[in-house]
Order: C-alpha cells, then sequence, then structure tokens
C-alpha cells in the first residue's frame, strides 16, 4: 500500500508531505492565506501525473530503442471556476530530445507513449477512471501522536 503523510508546519498553510519512502515535498498556498513556500496541492497532482508518466515513457522508449538525450513531461490543467475547482481537462505533452542522428520509429514512440499513460501509470488510471475517497479522524488531546 502505498502511503503519504501531510504534516502541518505550524505555519498558516504549509504542510510537509511525507512520502512512505522517506521522501518529502512541500506544500502551500500564496497570499492572501499563507507565504507561498512550496507548491499548491493542484501542482503537486499535475506534477505526480507528469513524474509518473514521464518514468514509464523513458523506460518504454529505451525498450523500444528510440534513444533520447531529453525528456520533459508538461502537464497542464483547466479548473472549474467554482469550488472546489476540480480539474475540468488535464493535457500531457512529451517533449522528447534525441539522440544526435537518431530518426525515431513515430508508430513505437506513440505506442510508448500511449503505454506509458494508459497502461503503466496508476496516477493516470486514478484520474481518468475515478477511485473512491473516505475520510476518517482522530484526536490526540494535546498528546504527540507517533
Amino acid at each position: 500500500m502505498a502511503k503519504a503523510t501531510a504534516r502541518w508546519s505550524g505555519s498558516k498553510t504549509k504542510f510537509t508531505i511525507e512520502a512512505g519512502s522517506g521522501h518529502q515535498a512541500q506544500v502551500d498556498e500564496a497570499a492572501p492565506f499563507s507565504d507561498d513556500e512550496g507548491m499548491r496541492p493542484t501542482e503537486m497532482l499535475l506534477g505526480a501525473l507528469g513524474g509518473c508518466t514521464g518514468v514509464n515513457a523513458a523506460l518504454l522508449l529505451k525498450k523500444f530503442q528510440q534513444p533520447f538525450r531529453s525528456l520533459a513531461v508538461q502537464v497542464e490543467g483547466d479548473q472549474e471556476a467554482e469550488w472546489p475547482r476540480a480539474f475540468s481537462s488535464i493535457r500531457i505533452n512529451f517533449e522528447i530530445g534525441w539522440e544526435d542522428g537518431f530518426t525515431p520509429d513515430a508508430v513505437k514512440v506513440e505506442k510508448a507513449l500511449d503505454m506509458a499513460c494508459n497502461r503503466y501509470c496508476p496516477v493516470d488510471a486514478t484520474l481518468t477512471t475515478g477511485t473512491r475517497i473516505s475520510h476518517s479522524h482522530s484526536s490526540s488531546a494535546g498528546r504527540e501522536q507517533p
């Protein structure tokens, strides 16, 4: 099971996201709500999609013998005007720099990118098929939680 914990920093809306792997990232909001000391949670969501599809694209392009020298995954999303301002559409653009003198096979590249998004990326699958989310709470009554 994957796990992440968002811990409040004690300052306005800044949180530290701690992943089960031990890595961390900061999230925050801009003024007037906070001090803009981290990514917005919505940016983190887009970044997670870009990172997930990017990892898979890199592996699949190598598997399909399409040597690249650079790969950037740009993810843009349109949000609804009303709260909760859900994303109404998201676009992924793969910017690939090929090795000098290499001519990519368009069919293999398209297959790799399609598989990276639609077959192997759990973030894409979660966003496109949806998932049930539930919530609960516990209280520490002034005690430090383990």
